[in-house]
């Protein structure tokens, strides 16, 4: 049995990601098959798209993520490659209508869709990929992996609503932030986990509770990468959220320890106009010098390790070590 409280997060496996590629690598190179032919179309373009933007590498968190839970609960079926194809199809979608929503120029380092191809023709990939993504699941015939998916998706773009909304809005709470992230990742790292609800009720609580635990943590390290990590490395400058108004945990828990900052920060925002360069480097050095990251990094943590504590209803397994790897290392990630 994994025990969480043994199990440290500032230390993840060496290598957790590799490690679990390494376990499911071949079922990975079929689910790379799968995305290339779901994203075929008559029309060129469509392949263009998807192509430039799936081809720009990633961590295929999503396939891998399905992929392990697949085999921690010794699921076989090749419906779970299909599962593994449309977490990252849906992922995909998102990427590309972020894009556009965000006004964003790079994505993982380089022009991003919208500014290679025009925004109108990088929502409708987006719609595009969705759609292919309805198709492929509904292919399987499996009426737990349609339903969940249509859960997961509505989950989405609620979250990513809900963040649109409070945009700006410095009274956002972390309760507030939680829900928007539990639509916004949570939802679909779950429906991933969960394999599309294709494996047995016994397993597929524990697997989905510790893929939405997964996306907690995943989603709660990447607000703390904004303000953290180098834009040489990220591919976008720091303190990009905050650019586009977006409150996140680093910068409520950081206001939490100063209600000075809190008064800055509303009265900026509520011009309701782009920050300054000049305004916006103050409070990123407020927001990683008086312990919003470190509190960030603290709940990110305890996520983590209540997700290894939902893997320990699972039989022990390499798989199942995997995940609990995943975990760790999304909670620690420093890219």
């Amino acid at each position: 049995m994994l025990d969480p409280a043994n199990t440290t997060t500032s230390e993840p496996p060496v290598g957790a990601l590799s490690h679990g590629v390494a376990l499911v690598r071949e079922d990975l190179s079929r689910v790379e098959r799968e995305l290339a032919e779901m994203l075929g179309s008559s029309l060129p373009v469509i392949g263009e798209i998807g192509g430039y933007i799936v081809g720009a590498g990633g961590k295929r968190l999503r396939p891998l993520l399905t992929l392990l839970a697949a085999d921690a609960a010794g699921l076989t079926s090749p419906a779970r490659l299909t599962v593994a194809a449309v977490g990252e199809l849906i992922h995909t979608a998102t990427l590309l209508h972020d894009d556009v929503v965000d006004g964003s120029d790079l994505r993982r380092g380089r022009p991003a869709a919208r500014y290679r191809f025009g925004n109108g023709l990088a929502v409708l990939a987006g719609d595009y990929c969705l759609a292919r993504s309805i198709q492929a699941i509904a292919r399987t015939g499996q009426l737990s992996s349609i339903r969940g998916l249509a859960e997961a998706v509505t989950a989405m773009a609620e979250g990513e609503i809900a963040q649109l909304s409070h945009a700006g809005d410095i009274a956002l709470d972390r309760a507030t932030y939680l829900r928007i992230i539990d639509g916004k990742t949570a939802a679909l790292l779950s429906w991933c986990a969960g394999v599309g609800g294709l494996v047995g009720a016994q397993a597929h609580a524990p697997l989905a509770s510790f893929g939405r635990e997964l996306g907690f943590a995943f989603q709660i390290a990447d607000d703390i990468l904004d303000y953290a990590a180098d834009p040489q490395l990220s591919g976008k400058p720091a303190a990009q959220d905050l650019r586009e108004g977006k409150i996140t945990l680093p910068l409520i828990l950081a206001c939490e320890r100063s209600p000075r900052l809190r008064g800055r920060l509303g009265e900026l925002l509520h011009r309701r106009q782009p920050l300054a360069e000049s305004l916006i480097r103050p409070i990123l050095e407020e927001v990683v010098h008086g312990g919003g990251l470190t509190d960030a990094r603290v709940i990110a943590s305890t996520h983590a390790r209540s997700a290894i504590e939902h893997l320990s209803h699972l039989p022990p397994s390499p798989a199942r070590d995997a995940l609990a790897g995943l975990a760790l290392e999304a909670a620690t990630r420093c890219s």
